[in-house]
């Protein structure tokens, strides 16, 4: 037996013994009725899917706050304020001649979050760009789950004003806005794309939050913009099972338990949901590329039956490679392999 193979062995053994912790012990209707869910801050939440309310027009508790950071304002954010009356937007820090990465959170968080701030710093150490941040903290950190899933329609249409009237005010090409939303929030840029007046050229959702019981048209499709990528880290669980991206890709195998999370079971969920962005971040600038590969499925990748053809997952993956693809991770970072 040569080397290649028995390093493919021993890779393959070790993502499904990570993946054989992970059992769902709550019970039948656990994850189409209710979930647990871990915040940033590892406090727990149940998710209650039985009650959805028809109108979010009534329920609307709070607004939508957008921050600009540049090179020249990094540590020291600027509100961009968005005029109801159409006139331009006024800002001191933004460059028109410099790309524009959108990224927001999910529910329960907020723009001040860790993995969000660590996100907008790699951007802007990588290159000189325009980084906005959408805050919705006031309507995400609402405990009714199902609420704040509907609110995300709002959120993406006021998101989806703001680059209009940032389009309007320095004559923008939407072709240079690369959106990111993380869990929920991915809804919410696939919203920003739906409402765009031009086609948004890419969005990466980290990865989908699954909304049970509301119609398809509520969630992130590949529709709403040139390129949409997905990062599947707990399918099955607080993500699509199934792929809906132009490029879909399922890092040891896409779900629960992924390698290195440990616990109890709402600990490993938790832990394997974040995993996303924390790929994802790692993405931006590491010399260690996540190489995925497409294949059928995983267990034809886990018995090394597809080996070529590899694209980078994350940051760098390339819109023009299309389908669903496939790689291993460490445990902890540097978690790319680079094979």
């Amino acid at each position: 037996m040569n080397l290649e193979w028995i390093k493919w062995i021993f890779l393959f053994l070790g993502a499904y013994s990570y993946a054989s912790e992970y059992h769902n012990e709550f019970g039948p209707d656990y994850g189409t009725k209710w979930l647990l869910f871990v915040d940033d801050n590892g406090e727990t939440h149940e998710m209650n899917f039985s009650v959805l309310p028809l109108d979010t027009r009534s329920l609307l508790l709070g607004d939508v706050y957008f921050y600009l950071y540049t090179r020249q304002n990094m540590e020291n954010r600027e509100l961009l304020s968005l005029p109801e009356d159409g006139s331009p937007i006024q800002s001191k820090y933004f460059n028109e001649s410099n790309d524009i990465r959108v990224v927001t959170h999910g529910w329960m968080s907020k723009e001040t979050t860790e993995w969000l701030q660590s996100i907008k710093n790699r951007f802007i150490q990588t290159a000189d760009i325009n980084v906005i941040t959408v805050d919705w903290h006031e309507i995400s950190q609402n405990p009714f789950y199902p609420w704040a899933a509907l609110c995300t329609r709002y959120v993406g249409k006021r998101t989806s004003k703001l680059l209009g009237t940032l389009s309007d005010t320095f004559n923008l090409n939407n072709s240079h806005i690369h959106l990111i939303g993380h869990s929920l929030g991915a809804h919410v840029m696939g919203y920003v794309g739906n409402f765009s007046k031009q086609r948004i050229q890419r969005i990466t959702a980290r990865p989908m939050f699954e909304l049970p019981m509301m119609a398809e048209n509520h969630r992130l499709e590949k529709s709403d913009a040139q390129f949409v990528d997905i990062i599947h880290t707990c399918a099955g669980v607080y993500g699509y099972k199934f792929s809906h991206g132009h490029a879909d890709f399922y890092p040891n195998n896409g779900k629960p338990c992924q390698p290195g999370c440990g616990g109890g079971q709402n600990i490993i969920e938790g832990c394997s949901h974040g995993r996303s962005h924390q790929f994802f971040l790692e993405s931006i600038n590491s010399d260690i590329p996540f190489l995925a590969y497409p294949c059928e499925s995983w267990d034809d990748f886990a018995q090394g039956k597809c080996k070529s053809n590899a694209t980078p997952m994350g940051y760098l993956a390339s819109p023009t490679n299309w389908g669903e693809f496939y790689l291993h991770t460490k445990n902890e970072s540097t978690f790319a392999t680079g094979e």
